[in-house]
C-alpha cells in the first residue's frame, strides 16, 4: 500500500519536472473565471508566458480568432457535469503566434463538486503539419491520376479538380473561371454557389480578373476588407474569404481556380501552396483538352515544374517515366535513367530497404513511408515517399507511381538543439512508424537505451556548460559508430535511445558493447573519462511500442543496479510480463 504524500514542496517539484504542460485553475467556470493558480515550466516554455504572467488570469488569454468556440462550449458543459474533457484546438502564444494544442482537463477531486481543474497540454503543431503535408502529397497524386484518366473530356477535368480542391482545403465552394472576351466565366462549380455556373464577371473589376491579368496567386482573407473584390457577386456565391490561383501553362493563362468560404480567414498559406501546385496539373490538362496536340509533352513539362521527384516504375522495377527533378537530383540526363533498374540508381543497400514497399505497391497497395536517400555527392537527404499502384485495362497492376519529397526542413524541427540528435517527440514518431514496418514485414528491429553514469556530479562540480560539452561529445560518438539507417535520439537529460532497424538482438548487443567501449575510451578535457550503462531489447511483433520501450528501459535499470558501465539484455516479452505480474503479488 502506498502512503499518502503531504509534502507540498515535493508535489510542486514533481509537477515542475513533468515534460508535459500542466495548468491548474480554480473551479469557477462562470466569467471572468476560471482563474489560473499554477502553471509548470513546460507550460511556460510552450506558450512564452512566465508563471507570474498567467497566475491569477483566465486561460482565455490563450484563445484567439482560430480557437474553436463550439469546442470551448463543450469543455464547459463537460466540466459542469464533472466529466473529464479531451480535445484539440488552436491556441496562441504570448507573441501572438498560433499553435495546435491537444489537452485533457480533469476535475479534482473527481465528482460534481471539484475544487480545481487540472489541464495537461501538448503542442501537436508539428505532428499536424506532417499529416497536412502528407495529405497534400496524396492530393497531388490524386489530381494527377484524375486528370490522367479523364482523357480529353474538358468538363470532366474541370469538375473533378474543383471537387478535389474544395475537399482538400475544407472550402464551402470551389470554381474554375475562364476568360471569354472581357469577362471571367464560371465554367465549373463545386459546393456552395453551384447554381452560378455560367455567371460572368468583368475582368477589369473583379478579383478573378486581377488574378488572371497579373497571373499571380491571391489570398483574400476577408472580402469585406479587400477593395479588389466585386462585393455583390462575392456575397451572392458566399465568398467571404478565398484563394485564387492562375491556371497557366506554357505562357498561356486559361483561367483561374478559386476556393472560397463564407467565413473570413478560413484558409492558410499552406492551402495556397497546394492549390498553386495543383493548378499546374489542371492547366496542363486544360491545354491538352483545348489544343489536343502535344498532350504528353505538355504534361511532362508541368510535372517537371513540381518540387517533387515523380517516376513511373514498372512491374520489373525499372524506371519507365521520370520528371525533370530526377535529372537534377542524380545529375544524369533522362536517357541514363529511363529503362534502368531502380537498384542501379538507388544503390543496393537503399534498394533492399525499399523493396518490401515496392512489392506491396505491385500487390495493389498504396504505400507511404519515410526514407534516407543518398545523393550523388555522398550526402543524405530525408524524403517522404508515396507509391501508388497503376492498373491496366484488365485490372492488373502494371507498375506504380513513385513520389518523393524532400523533408529536410521538417526533420530539423525534430532535432534536439544541443546534440542534433532527434528529440523525444521526433523519436516517438519514428518508433511508431518503424515498429509498424517491422511488424508488417516481420523484419528484425532492436532498441538500445543508454544512460551516462554519474552525470549529475559533472554538472554540479563543473557547471552545465561542461555537461553540455560532454553530451555533445557523446552524441557525436554515437553518430560515428551507428549506421546511417539507425535512429539516434536524446531521450531526455543524459539518456539516449537508438532504434536499429534490420538488426538482430545479437548484433544490437554487439553494437551496444562497441558503444560502451567507445564512450569509455573517449577523453573529455575537463572531466576525463566517462562511462555509460546500456539496456538492449529486441522487438516482439505481438507487443506494443510502449511495451517495447518499457522492456528496454527496464534492462537499462538492471544495468545500473548491477554496477553500471555494462550492457544488459531485456527479458523476452512473455517473461517480462510474468515478472511484472509476480512483482505485484
Amino acid at each position: 500500500m502506498t502512503s499518502a504524500i503531504y509534502d507540498d514542496g515535493l508535489l510542486k517539484a514533481t509537477l515542475d519536472a513533468v515534460r508535459e504542460a500542466i495548468l491548474i485553475t480554480d473551479n469557477q467556470l462562470d466569467r471572468p473565471g476560471p482563474t489560473i493558480v499554477y502553471a509548470n515550466p513546460a507550460f511556460c516554455e510552450m506558450t512564452g508566458y512566465s508563471a507570474d504572467e498567467v497566475v491569477g488570469k483566465t486561460p482565455r488569454l490563450l484563445q484567439g480568432p482560430e480557437t474553436d468556440v463550439e469546442l470551448m462550449q463543450t469543455l464547459r458543459q463537460q466540466l459542469l457535469a464533472g466529466e473529464v474533457f479531451s480535445g484539440e484546438t488552436v491556441n496562441y502564444r504570448k507573441d501572438g503566434s498560433p499553435f495546435r494544442m491537444e489537452w485533457t482537463v480533469r476535475p479534482f477531486p473527481a465528482g460534481d463538486r471539484p475544487r480545481y481543474f487540472i489541464a495537461s497540454q501538448r503542442d501537436v503543431s508539428a505532428m499536424r503539419n506532417l499529416e497536412h503535408q502528407r495529405q497534400q502529397l496524396q492530393t497531388l497524386s490524386d489530381i494527377q491520376r484524375l486528370v490522367s484518366t479523364a482523357g480529353l473530356d474538358l468538363q470532366t477535368i474541370r469538375d473533378q479538380v474543383v471537387e478535389k480542391a474544395r475537399a482538400v482545403t475544407g472550402a464551402d465552394g470551389a470554381a474554375i473561371e475562364e476568360a471569354e472576351q472581357s469577362d471571367m466565366v464560371y465554367t465549373s462549380v463545386s459546393g456552395r454557389g453551384v447554381e452560378t455556373i455560367g455567371m460572368r464577371l468583368p475582368i477589369a473589376s473583379s478579383l478573378s480578373g486581377t488574378c488572371y491579368l497579373k497571373r499571380e496567386s491571391i489570398h483574400c482573407r476577408d472580402s469585406h476588407e479587400d477593395a479588389r473584390v466585386a462585393r455583390a457577386a462575392a456575397d451572392r456565391v458566399g465568398f467571404r474569404s478565398g484563394l485564387l490561383v492562375p491556371l497557366t501553362h506554357q505562357g498561356l493563362c486559361f483561367g483561374v481556380l478559386k476556393v472560397y468560404s463564407a467565413r473570413p480567414h478560413a484558409f492558410t498559406d499552406s492551402d495556397l501552396q497546394l492549390l498553386n501546385m495543383a493548378s499546374h496539373v489542371l492547366a496542363s490538362s486544360l491545354a491538352d483538352a483545348q489544343l489536343y496536340m502535344g498532350e504528353r509533352e505538355r504534361r511532362n513539362q508541368l510535372v517537371d515544374a513540381l518540387p517533387i521527384l515523380i517516376a513511373f516504375i514498372d512491374s520489373q522495377l525499372h524506371y519507365r517515366e521520370i520528371n525533370a527533378a530526377y535529372t537534377r537530383w542524380y545529375h544524369r540526363v533522362a536517357e541514363q535513367i529511363v529503362g534502368k533498374p531502380v537498384a542501379e540508381l538507388m544503390g543496393e543497400e537503399v534498394f533492399e530497404q525499399t523493396r518490401p514497399y515496392m512489392q506491396s505497391a505491385l500487390a495493389g497497395e498504396r504505400v507511404a513511408f519515410e526514407q534516407l536517400l543518398p545523393n550523388p555527392d555522398g550526402t543524405i537527404t530525408p524524403v517522404e515517399v508515396d507509391f501508388t499502384p497503376e492498373y491496366n485495362a484488365q485490372g492488373s497492376v502494371q507498375g506504380f507511381y513513385s513520389l518523393m519529397r524532400d523533408i529536410s526542413d521538417q526533420k530539423r524541427a525534430e532535432l534536439d538543439y544541443l546534440t542534433q540528435a532527434l528529440n523525444r517527440q521526433g523519436f516517438e514518431d519514428r518508433l511508431k512508424m518503424t515498429c509498424a514496418t517491422a511488424r508488417r514485414y516481420h523484419r528484425p528491429l532492436a532498441l538500445i537505451y543508454l544512460d551516462l553514469d554519474h552525470f549529475k556530479p559533472i554538472n554540479d562540480t563543473h557547471g552545465h556548460a561542461v555537461g553540455d560539452d560532454v553530451l555533445r561529445g557523446v552524441a557525436k560518438t554515437l553518430f560515428d559508430q551507428v549506421r546511417k539507417s539507425d535512429i539516434v535520439s536524446r531521450w531526455g537529460g543524459e539518456e539516449f535511445a537508438i532504434l536499429a532497424p534490420e538488426t538482430s538482438l545479437e548484433k544490437a548487443l554487439n553494437l551496444a558493447e562497441r558503444l560502451r567501449q567507445a564512450l569509455g575510451n573517449q577523453h573529455f578535457e575537463t572531466v576525463g573519462h566517462i562511462t555509460a550503462s546500456f539496456g538492449v531489447a529486441k522487438f516482439d511483433y505481438e507487443e506494443t511500442e510502449r511495451d517495447f520501450v518499457r522492456r528496454g528501459d527496464k534492462a537499462l535499470y538492471e544495468a545500473k543496479l548491477a554496477g553500471r558501465n555494462r550492457v544488459k539484455q531485456a527479458s523476452q516479452r512473455d517473461e517480462a510480463s510474468l515478472i511484472d505480474a509476480t512483482s505485484t503479488i
